[in-house]
């Protein structure tokens, strides 16, 4: 027995020596993996190097194309250079692509060419290595990245198929660790069922209607105010209540230069008694002398237009004093931007309007032009009351634009508030929002950028 073991022994020892080079074999070749300096240098070891352990006839890398599920050809055994465009590369991922339809390549698959491959490319007869094996690289999470698809003459066996899985899971680790953030960068956000659910979702929320709106500058003035313009060409001389002051019917509000009025008034007062006193002579002789009875008629027209003259100098005067015609505010810019300035018949100097009827006048510019009916809504934010909104409706139009003080072209709206608040003060300024009517979502966002590519383009 002792003889029969002893005898025995080298037998048990040359049978176990093959294995053991293989597992040293594979030791070495998981430290070279380790070694590679970048991910190209562990592409081309993984597309060339790994026959020291698979016999295949070629090997072709596979990874990801961009944020989709293809995969695409990155690393061919033996060559330098991936020409995407030659029908060798286009086959191999059309064989892949046909595969990946039929099972799942997140597992290891063994399969013959012909079976996934179609008929009528030259390819299919041509190329000689027809058992592949679809070896995956999967990330931490499972989901698979990339793959090395192994091709040979003759059929797989089960010790090289674990070797292959066992290498995948080194390059896996391996080509993870150059890029640490590959599964952040890589892995789909959404399913396919929700990728739909989100289309479908935009799609309906595009298509909410809303009330389609603009913002436009607004400042508040007097409805219907009553005007103190010049009644003659003269100097402002004196106005004698400060802006927005209270003023009563028949309150003097401005004085102007009244020295030449003064004179004119007393020259055709004094032409007016002269003419009473000849109009006077010429009855009084009419009794005795024929001639005279004659001119009474003249005397009489040149009394009149005397009187029409005087009282004309008379009223010019009386003028030159403008009083209040109502209750209400003075309201102007300021008492400097006036005394000493001379006016012309006609000018504006002061308003006198009433606080409790104001309007709003908002300036639409013409880039922000939407059609705006009758009585459309709008909503105003004063400055001096940002946090409260004050309601109104579009009382008129104007039917052209109009150039503002600043150079700028805008249509100019009038709207009324549906109630007065304290904060609507005369000569105020703010934002308006302008409603117009109902759009889809979509047209609302995308309407000042397609106004503004037609513009560019000149469609």
């Amino acid at each position: 027995m002792e003889i029969k073991q002893a005898s025995n022994t080298p037998k048990n020892i040359s049978k176990n020596k093959p294995k053991t080079e293989t597992f040293q074999k594979l030791l070495q070749f998981e430290a070279d993996i380790r070694d590679q300096k970048s991910d190209m240098e562990l592409l081309y070891h993984m597309a060339n190097e790994t026959r020291c352990l698979l016999n295949y006839g070629q090997a072709f890398v596979f990874k990801k194309h961009g944020s989709t599920d293809e995969m695409k050809v990155n690393t061919v055994s033996s060559m330098a250079v991936v020409d995407r465009n030659s029908p060798a590369i286009r086959w191999i991922e059309r064989l892949i692509l046909s595969l990946s339809k039929d099972v799942d390549l997140e597992k290891m698959q063994e399969f013959k060419a012909s079976a996934y491959a179609e008929p009528q490319d030259p390819e299919t007869t041509e190329y000689p290595f027809i058992n592949m094996i679809w070896v995956p690289l999967k990330q931490r999470d499972g989901t698979c990245f990339a793959g090395i698809l192994l091709a040979r003459l003759l059929a797989w066996p089960a010790a090289e198929k674990l070797i292959a899985e066992r290498l995948a899971g080194t390059y896996s680790h391996a080509w993870m660790a150059f890029t640490p953030h590959w599964t952040d960068r890589r892995k789909p956000w959404l399913t396919r069922i929700q990728k739909r659910i989100a289309i479908i979702a935009v799609i309906v929320i595009a298509l909410i209607p809303v009330r389609l709106s603009v913002l436009a500058p607004v400042r508040v003035v007097a409805e219907r105010p009553f005007i103190l313009s010049s009644p003659t060409n003269g100097v402002v001389e004196r106005i004698h209540v400060p802006p927005n002051a209270e003023v009563k019917k028949g309150q003097l509000i401005v004085s102007l230069e009244d020295m030449l009025l003064r004179n004119d008034a007393a020259m055709a007062s004094e032409k007016l008694k002269v003419a009473a006193v000849r109009y006077e002579r010429a009855k009084n002789a009419a009794f005795s002398d024929n001639e005279a009875a004659r001119d009474i008629a003249v005397t009489k027209s040149e009394y009149h237009l005397a009187e029409a003259e005087a009282n004309y100098a008379q009223g010019v005067l009386e003028r030159a004093q403008l009083r209040a015609p109502q209750d209400g505010i003075a309201v102007y810019s300021d008492r400097r931007d006036w005394e000493g300035r001379p006016v012309s018949v006609g000018e504006h100097i002061v308003e006198i309007a009433d606080p409790n009827k104001v309007e709003f006048i908002i300036e639409l510019p013409l880039r922000d032009l939407i059609e705006i009916n009758p009585e459309a809504k709008v909503t105003v934010y004063l400055d001096n009351a940002p946090l409260s909104a004050v309601s109104a409706e579009v009382a008129r139009s104007s039917y052209h634009s109009s150039r503002l003080p600043d150079g700028r072209e805008a249509f100019l709206l009038a709207a009324k508030p549906i109630e007065t608040t304290d904060d609507i003060q005369i000569g105020a300024h703010g934002s308006a929002r302008v409603y117009g009517g109902w759009v889809p979502l979509i047209y609302r966002i995308l309407r000042r950028p397609i106004a503004a590519t037609r513009q560019g383009i000149g469609l």
